[in-house]
């Protein structure tokens, strides 16, 4: 399947080369504030204030490590990066919860931007609500509807537009000497998100057949794309799936004729059982960028690969 899998990649990387030649930049950004001064929490979110700042400051990525946003771990080092700093971008509450209790503890002292508050925002409620916790807690289903929102809202062109006119604004908020440049870099990031919506609506326009993911966390770009999401493994961070949940996943499998199953690295043990009992592709996807070296570019490269890896996965080539 390695092989397979490069053998495509090759083919896709052609066509995408001079799209991807397009829109990296041809020179290094200037330093022209202290570190510290914008921290932002995911790499996703980080490419784009990266690009909107280029030329002004540099910011700050805050999660270098691979783990997930909803449990991860800060170092000393992290916690005093973000005692000094002015302004802290980040998705919102919902997705990185580890820092609820340091925006709580630094809203007067530091400039909160949170991109679920941009506006026009296309939002998408989750998919699924965890009838386990609702079992457990009486008090369970008020906090749902206060966390109903999926909050992977940078998985869409429409939505980093969105979230990039935002940031700008709140930027030239607070350095008002440099708005020309801060509307001169939001000009050309809005130019380089369409051409990737383009890119991605040309490589993903054929593609209707059905699929199901391992976790519930690509809905914004296969809302956008049209692409045939039919259920999902997994959709808690807390608990494994049901055992009467896996016997409806086996049958959705072979009532759709499904030959796709999308996951987030690491691979799940439960991704090689499913492998082996159907004749089905399993491919990684990476919506967050943990894998990508690039931190300015890395939205780009996240939408290229998710393009990349949706196209393979639904295609007809055989999975062995």
């Amino acid at each position: 399947m390695q092989q397979t899998l490069k053998s495509f990649y090759c083919v896709f990387r052609q066509l995408a080369g001079v799209f991807i030649l397009f829109i990296l930049p041809t020179s290094a950004y200037a330093d022209a504030a202290a570190p510290g001064t914008i921290v932002v929490s995911i790499k996703p979110l980080y490419s784009l204030v990266a690009h909107l700042t280029e030329g002004i400051s540099k910011p700050v990525l805050l999660m270098k490590q691979s783990q997930s946003p909803h449990h991860y771990n800060m170092r000393p080092s992290e916690r005093r990066l973000l005692a000094k700093t002015k302004m802290i971008i980040w998705t919102g509450p919902q997705m990185e919860s580890y820092l609820n209790k340091i925006i709580k503890q630094q809203a007067s002292s530091t400039s909160i931007v949170s991109a679920m508050q941009a506006k026009n925002l296309k939002l998408l409620n989750k998919r699924k609500l965890h009838s386990h916790e609702q079992d457990e807690h009486g008090s369970a289903a008020d906090s749902e509807k206060q966390n109903m929102t999926d909050p992977h809202i940078w998985l869409s062109t429409h939505n980093a537009k969105a979230i990039s006119k935002h940031i700008t604004a709140l930027l030239i908020r607070y350095n008002p000497e440099n708005t020309e440049q801060y509307n001169a870099n939001l000009d050309a990031l809005l130019s380089k998100i369409e051409q990737m919506k383009g890119f991605i609506k040309t490589s993903l326009k054929t593609h209707d057949e059905p699929f199901i993911a391992y976790h519930d966390a690509f809905q914004y770009f296969e809302d956008e794309n049209t692409l045939n999401y039919i259920d999902s493994i997994n959709f808690s961070d807390e608990t494994g799936a049901s055992l009467k949940h896996m016997q409806k996943i086996k049958r959705l499998i072979d009532e759709h004729n499904i030959q796709c199953l999308v996951y987030q690295a690491p691979k799940p043990a439960i991704i090689d059982a499913f492998i082996s009992q159907n004749s089905i592709k399993a491919v990684a996807l990476d919506p967050l960028g943990m894998d990508v070296d690039d931190d300015k570019n890395a939205w780009f490269e996240i939408m290229q690969q998710l393009t990349l890896n949706f196209n393979y996965c639904l295609s007809s080539l055989p999975s062995r």
